[in-house]
């Protein structure tokens, strides 16, 4: 009996160990060991798509960072230079010459604890207000520019004009959703953009006027939970992690319950989990496309963590950011924000039927 006993408690032993592993696994933990083995020397992090560190993808990357509570100025590349410090350097350079890149950057100053209005030798915030047409209401870019801008005036306490929320609403679709480059024609909306506008309106006090916005998001959302960037959509309407991030951020920052949100059992979260590669520690963009993906990981972090465009992370800096770092400066990313841009070059890849051995937006 006693070495029955013995034999049954080595045995209880030996599968707890084999299940704790599998069970402990924080996909948010994993996701920032795969991100860490992404960043370049000079302390930035490549989009995937060209070599060397992108900014855009980079504040991406810092608020990933700070959603999950790190600080982002301990993440030293083997040049020893942090995200932070490639911030400053391109800030201080010029290369945060649009408004989208301006904007970008001001929320993950902001995650940080940093100042954009004092940061690199550069008034952020002064240059999206001096971007600001009066009579337009607009920040003189695309509509995601737009929401971003309006996102980061909000989080460094400046006012958001009223106006600039009424752009938005006049730019949106008859069907509800809203365009990247403007306009109201119905079916020309996509998820993204449309998340971006719900949650500066949300910024800016028009809560009651998003309403349509959600019916869109309920028509296009996939019965696995998740959403595409477009349907119906010439390129295809699988889910995508980005799309389905940057959807539940917007729901989470309106309070949706996301009872409202599970078509068979499965709601955005969930969705965004079954992208999840436990292989990697990353997530890949479709399941259709199994390749570990920067900005997929990136941006499913502070979706995971709770986080929106509305309630940013918020964390402390060990040590601020080098003043004038000494890597080498490489080109930035151009004006659209990573997720627009390298969402139409994937479609358009994908419509192409070219197969990438690495996938990445």
């Amino acid at each position: 009996m006693t070495r029955l006993l013995f034999a049954i408690l080595i045995v209880g032993v030996l599968l707890t160990v084999a299940v704790l592993p599998a069970s402990a696994i924080d996909p948010v933990e994993t996701a920032l060991g795969y991100l860490a083995a992404q960043q370049q020397a000079d302390g930035g992090f490549t989009n995937g798509f060209s070599a060397g560190s992108d900014l855009g993808t980079t504040c991406d990357v810092i608020l990933a960072i700070a959603a999950a509570g790190q600080d982002p100025s301990d993440w030293r590349s083997a040049g020893g230079y942090s995200p932070l410090d490639y911030l400053a350097s391109q800030v201080a350079s010029g290369a945060a010459d649009t408004v989208g890149l301006q904007a970008k950057v001001a929320l993950a100053l902001r995650a940080t604890g940093l100042d954009p209005a004092d940061f690199a030798g550069r008034d952020l915030v002064a240059e999206l207000e001096a971007a600001y047409d009066g009579t337009t209401g607009s920040y003189g870019s695309n509509v995601v520019d737009q929401a971003l801008a309006m996102l980061a005036l909000f989080h460094a306490g400046r006012p958001v004009p009223d106006p600039a929320a009424q752009y938005l609403l006049a730019n949106q679709t008859t069907d509800g959703a809203w365009a990247l480059f403007g306009g109201t024609a119905a079916a020309t909306g996509d998820t993204n953009t449309t998340a971006l506008a719900i949650q500066a309106l949300l910024v800016t006090g028009h809560r009651d006027e998003i309403g349509a916005a959600f019916a869109y998001l309920q028509r296009v959302q996939n019965d696995d939970g998740g959403f595409p960037y477009q349907s119906p959509s010439a390129y295809g309407t699988d889910t995508d992690a980005n799309s389905t991030a940057y959807v539940y951020q917007a729901l989470l920052a309106a309070g949706e319950p996301m009872v409202n949100w599970t078509p068979a059992g499965v709601d955005p979260l969930g969705a965004l989990g079954n992208l999840y590669d436990p292989d990697s520690g990353a997530f890949f963009w479709q399941g259709a496309l199994p390749f570990p993906n920067v900005l997929a990981t990136a941006q499913a972090i502070p979706a995971l963590r709770g986080y929106s465009f509305v309630e940013l992370p918020r964390v402390s800096l060990a040590s601020p950011p080098a003043a004038a770092p000494a890597p080498v400066l490489l080109p930035a990313s151009g004006g659209l924000s990573s997720l627009p841009l390298l969402a139409l070059v994937g479609a358009a890849m994908l419509g192409a039927g070219l197969v990438l051995s690495r996938r990445s937006w």
